[in-house]
This record gives C-alpha cells, sequence and structure tokens, in this order.
C-alpha cells in the first residue's frame, strides 16, 4: 500500500485514491479507531454536562479561587482537553490510513476514489458492511448513491 497512487486535489495536498476493495480493506482498522472511540466520546459528552452544570449553577463565581467546586471544574476541564487531544490522535489514525473521518458520532468515513473519470468520495457508515455509496466532493452524507454497477472506483 506504500506505493498506491495519489492524486493533488489541491485541498491539503496529495491525497491517496482508493480502489472500493481497498477501502473495504481498511475497514478493520478504521473500526478499531471507532470502537476506540466510543468510550471517550461518550466521557466527553459526560464531562461538557458536568461543566455546563457547574457553570450554570455558579456562574462568574465558578472562577474564584475560595470557590468550593473551583478544584473539581479546572480537573474537568483539563480531562475534556485530554480527551479532546486522545480523539483527535484517533482521527488522526484514520486519516494516516488515508481515509476522511467526517463524524466520529455516526462513524462517517469517506475515501478518495475516482468515479467515473470523476475525483468523488467512496464512503461507509458505521454498521455496512462494505463501502457501498459514493458522493461528489461536494455533496456530503446527503448526496450518496450506490456505487455504480459498471465502472469501478479506480486510482
Amino acid at each position: 500500500m506504500a506505493d498506491a497512487p495519489s492524486f493533488d486535489v489541491s485541498l491539503d495536498g496529495p491525497v491517496r485514491l482508493f480502489t472500493v476493495d481497498e477501502a473495504n480493506a481498511l475497514l478493520p482498522a478504521i473500526e478499531a479507531v471507532l470502537a476506540r472511540m466510543d468510550g471517550k466520546l461518550a466521557r466527553m459528552k459526560e464531562v461538557r454536562e458536568l461543566l455546563e452544570d457547574d457553570e450554570a449553577y455558579w456562574g462568574p463565581e465558578l472562577q474564584d479561587a475560595t470557590n468550593p467546586e473551583r478544584a473539581r471544574y479546572v480537573r474537568l476541564v483539563a480531562e475534556l482537553e485530554d480527551v479532546r487531544a486522545a480523539l483527535e490522535e484517533d482521527a488522526g489514525e484514520v486519516r494516516r490510513l488515508g481515509a476522511e473521518l467526517k463524524d466520529p458520532h455516526l462513524g462517517l468515513v469517506d475515501f478518495y476514489a475516482r468515479i467515473n473519470g470523476d475525483i468523488a468520495y467512496i464512503c461507509w457508515q458505521r454498521g455496512e458492511p462494505r463501502v457501498g455509496h459514493w458522493h461528489t466532493l461536494e455533496a456530503g452524507f446527503a448526496g450518496r448513491k450506490p456505487l455504480p454497477t459498471g465502472p469501478r472506483a479506480e486510482p
């Protein structure tokens, strides 16, 4: 895979173009990353809710060093940053595989491909058995269409 072709689509430099088979071969690795992210996403939601509760209850007094909840609040803010960093590292692992993690909550992942001569995304959503859809670079998930049965996604 190190010799896989790439194509400069003027986004952030060269990107790898995938065949459907190549993208499907990465799904177990991507699923493993998403599974690791699940607990972190749940904890991030919990921590955000705790912070919002503290902020709503205490307001500006929460910033006062004598506030009894100040130390807890500071710990939660630090934990939130740690969880965000860990999630970004997980997303970076997906990017290093050549894919784009569009939504970790829904498990939406795109792979650059050539569809009928045009650069597009072939896409997968967690729970699907394989890559089976595509959309233009501009369309997003709402523009998903079944992969063509004739020409296949080719680099």
